[in-house]
């Protein structure tokens, strides 16, 4: 997985722009379903989850943080092949934090009454999110923080992307973990909905990218 992209005209940035921040919005409509749902969220979401449920900050706000802080590693790792414009990642998590927070309100209505219902809107979550996801990859024109993380420790040590996600992804949650078990003596923010989404956006993403990507590539053409 590169991080070079191609040359587009000006149109076709603000075509692919207006796209990631449609799909940015989408991803977080999903992240807060899923926290409302109550049965954890997505593994680069547990993590912000946890914090918010143990301190006074959001979600959103230690989303936005803790994204900061992927960022600040990717440097790191990355070294003199960090490039500049990859600073422009500090607006995404602006924008997924401040997202998330808006859509927690606006679906706040959220409740599920049985076990049955959170897996309901457990499920609905993650297929929201997986469009959201697919519509971020098909702009094509800036890696989230949570990939780009990936993306340099895969240049860096030449780990194959799959499986230096499933570590990363893997990392996230046992922190999370940790966290919720130290800080609340329980899990909040990661339970089984945290694999069941690890296990299933990703078929949600390739159902979407095969009815929806064609329609995606046509509006930013």
């Amino acid at each position: 997985m590169s991080a070079e992209k191609p040359d587009y005209t000006r149109r076709q940035i603000a075509k692919r722009c207006i796209l990631l921040a449609a799909a940015l919005y989408i991803m977080t409509i999903g992240i807060s379903m899923s926290k409302l749902a109550g049965l954890g969220t997505t593994p680069i979401s547990c993590i912000p989850a946890t914090l918010s449920y143990s301190t006074p900050l959001s979600m959103g706000a230690w989303t936005v943080i803790f994204n900061f802080l992927l960022i600040c590693i990717e440097a790191a790792v990355l070294g003199r092949q960090f490039r500049p414009v990859q600073f422009m990642q500090l607006i995404m998590a602006a924008a997924i934090g401040i997202f998330t927070d808006i859509n927690l309100e606006v679906f706040s209505f959220i409740d599920p009454g049985s076990y049955a219902e959170s897996w309901a809107w457990c499920i609905l979550s993650g297929a929201i999110l997986g469009l959201g996801v697919m519509l971020e990859v098909r702009s094509n024109i800036l890696v989230a923080p949570g990939e780009g993380v990936v993306v340099a420790f895969t240049t860096r040590f030449k780990v194959p992307f799959p499986r230096m996600k499933i570590v990363s992804d893997t990392s996230m949650v046992i922190t999370a973990v940790i966290l919720s078990l130290a800080m609340l003596g329980d899990l909040e923010g990661v339970r089984e909905g945290t694999i069941f989404a690890a296990l299933t956006v990703g078929i949600w993403v390739g159902f979407f990218r095969k009815h929806l990507g064609k329609a995606a590539d046509r509006f930013t053409a």
